[in-house]
């Protein structure tokens, strides 16, 4: 009976203390962190709660006007304490493109509609990021017309040896 009790009142205790739910969206970062020109790149938003991406036709646009980037997400957004704040956390991962060696901007925002429908625009963040030269191409060793040459005569002579010693074993 105390152990019920006692449960029961820890439980209202935590109640009261508990921590209501808070929107949020960390600012956008770059992968890979150094880009060379020809990979894609992608942006990362890590958020949750109160704040999510979702599918809809037309969305994502991703525009660029020279080295600016635009990115425009469509999702939904509810004020920190709102009962509807029952996203999970978790982590966007949208490709970009490819682009040529350069400095760029990148600036994501979110459009959602609000809890009559009309559309909000919400800034999640900019961040630049660098686009270097390819990679450098390692050289490769080649078989010159002398090394084709030994390989030939190394081949030839290790097959008239197979031949000669199985001739030997049948007779």
């Amino acid at each position: 009976m105390f152990k019920h009790r006692a449960v029961r009142l820890l439980m209202a205790l935590l109640a009261f203390v508990a921590t209501t739910a808070h929107a949020f969206i960390d600012p956008p970062w770059i992968t890979p962190a150094a880009p060379r020109s020809g990979e894609i790149v992608s942006v990362n938003i890590r958020m949750g709660v109160c704040d999510v991406t979702a599918e809809r036709p037309g969305y994502p646009q991703i525009t660029r006007d020279g080295n600016a980037i635009r990115l425009l997400k469509y999702g939904h957004h509810w004020e920190d304490g709102d009962d509807l704040c029952i996203y999970p956390i978790g982590t966007l991962v949208e490709p970009i493109g490819t682009f040529p060696p350069g400095n760029y901007t990148l600036t994501v925002d979110l459009i959602y509609p609000d809890f009559f429908g009309d559309p909000h625009l919400l800034n999640i963040g900019m961040t630049p990021f660098t686009v270097t030269g390819p990679a450098p191409v390692a050289a490769v060793p080649a078989v010159r017309s002398a090394g084709l040459l030994a390989l030939v005569l190394s081949l030839s002579s290790l097959a008239i040896w197979n031949l000669r010693t199985r001739r030997r074993r049948c007779s």
